[in-house]
């Protein structure tokens, strides 16, 4: 229990409130339907949930694969392929590719519990590292994110030149900035044509690294 949250493992008996945390959490064209979510648990996925006196409000969906950044031969081109990646053996890598809060709640805190709570299990399972598909909404603006010019203006220069951009670059987008605030990643690649469907990143998504560090969250 932390700040009036707790934590909980989901499984494929939770569907139906996992389907309506879904629902409220993710704009229609990249929301994930049971089958999906049913078919990823079926391969030996997780999923942590946060609750407040008993309604979950938050969820986090992630699996445990190898990983190499300095090798991305062979790296999921879509996110469907990404985030149905069978579990190998030995895996050194937590894969994160859902994470939604209800509107209404304390975002940032409950956001940043999951992904503390994930990487605890992580580092406490001996693996070493974490990655994740951050979106990138100020490519061409949506309802909640204004489009930058900045930012399209980077990844047209990624695609002619092959460059990736700086660091500050990437912060220029307000969501990747707040997964940066959370997590202290890194950007370490863009992908395009990830998610076709996701207009306002224009289908891009930007690939975050991290190493674990020690306990994310306090013991006893």
């Amino acid at each position: 229990m932390t700040a009036g949250y707790r934590i909980v493992e989901l499984g494929p008996a939770d569907i139906d409130r996992i389907m309506a945390l879904e629902r409220q959490a993710f704009d229609p064209s990249i929301q994930a339907d049971a089958e999906v979510i049913l078919y990823r648990f079926g391969l030996g996925h997780r999923m942590l949930g946060a609750e407040e006196d008993g309604r979950l409000v938050g969820t986090i969906g992630f699996s445990l694969i190898r990983f190499d950044r300095h090798d991305m031969t062979g790296f999921p081109p879509t996110f469907k392929a990404y985030s149905t990646q069978a579990v190998p053996p030995e895996p050194d890598t937590v894969c994160i590719y859902s994470l939604g809060v209800e509107p209404g709640s304390r975002v940032l805190q409950v956001a940043k519990l999951l992904v503390h709570s994930c990487f605890d299990e992580g580092f406490h399972g001996g693996l070493g590292q974490a990655i994740a598909d951050g979106p990138l909404p100020s490519y061409a603006g949506n309802s909640q994110v204004k489009q930058r010019p900045e930012v399209r203006a980077m990844v047209d220069r990624y695609v002619a030149t092959g460059q990736l951009p700086s660091h500050e670059e990437f912060l220029h987008d307000p969501v990747l900035a707040l997964y940066r605030r959370l997590t202290e990643c890194n950007f370490i690649a863009l992908l395009p044509d990830f998610i076709a469907d996701d207009e306002a990143s224009g289908g891009w998504r930007v690939l975050l690294w991290g190493e674990f560090k020690g306990p994310y969250l306090p013991t006893g």
